[in-house]
């Protein structure tokens, strides 16, 4: 009987030290898990309130990439926020030829007619600056699982330029910075289930500088981009 006593006692003793060992050992993965972000993101651009006669042409395109530092703000570790930066270009495919005229140094813009240019484009290069609230079903032992993250975005242009191609010449135009927002902001959703996110943008101030007037008229150009977001921890 005292032999029976003993073994559950010692039995007891074990179990109880290696549930402790195993809640310590949880709940110091858990203090340290960061949903620490490497992210790379391909959107469609689609231009809103486009001046009269200007039309999208081909396949405007954002990509960027940058890191996004994880601040969670309950024990669960589920709901938190995230401070980034990124490098970012946007690519705008249109039928506005944009240049600046050597002699002069003013900037021209034409609207080209159909069938008299092969490709026009209007890039934009810039640092991205990432703000966002997460919400998602992680723990600090299961790495695949859903996140909704919702935030603004803010842009400070880095460098602009535009190329023209037709059957005679193609040209790059450089320096072209004066054209767009010196400072782009924008909300943004992402969503989806281990790596892969869908995500899309709202530009809310005018991608143009107020200083761009086609024909006398000035119009606040914006952008919605619908994309996917790859996500590395």
């Amino acid at each position: 009987m005292k032999k029976n006593v003993l073994v559950l006692a010692l039995l007891f003793g074990t179990m109880q030290l290696f549930a402790q060992d195993t809640l310590s050992n949880f709940g110091s993965r858990q203090a340290r898990y960061l949903e620490d972000q490497l992210f790379f993101n391909v959107s469609y651009i689609a231009l809103q309130n486009l001046y009269s006669g200007i039309e999208q042409q081909g396949f405007s395109h954002s990509v960027s990439f940058g890191f996004i530092r994880d601040i969670p703000v309950n024990l669960n570790r589920n709901l938190g926020f995230g401070l980034g930066i990124g490098y970012e270009k946007n690519v705008y495919f249109q039928n506005l030829r944009i240049w600046k005229d050597e002699q002069t140094g003013e900037m021209q813009y034409m609207i080209l007619e159909p069938g008299s240019f092969s490709s026009n484009s209007f890039a934009v290069k810039k640092l991205i600056f990432p703000v966002e609230i997460r919400l998602r079903g992680s723990t600090a032992e299961k790495f695949k699982f859903w996140r909704l993250y919702f935030g603004m975005t803010l842009g400070y242009v880095l460098s602009a330029y535009s190329e023209f191609e037709n059957e005679n010449a193609a040209l790059r135009y450089r320096n072209l910075n004066d054209i767009p927002s010196r400072f782009q902001y924008g909300i943004h959703l992402y969503a989806g289930y281990a790596d892969i996110n869908g995500y899309i943008y709202y530009g809310l101030n005018d991608l143009f500088s107020p200083q761009v007037k086609i024909n006398g008229e000035h119009v606040p150009l914006r952008d919605i981009r619908f994309g996917v977001m790859l996500s590395f921890l």
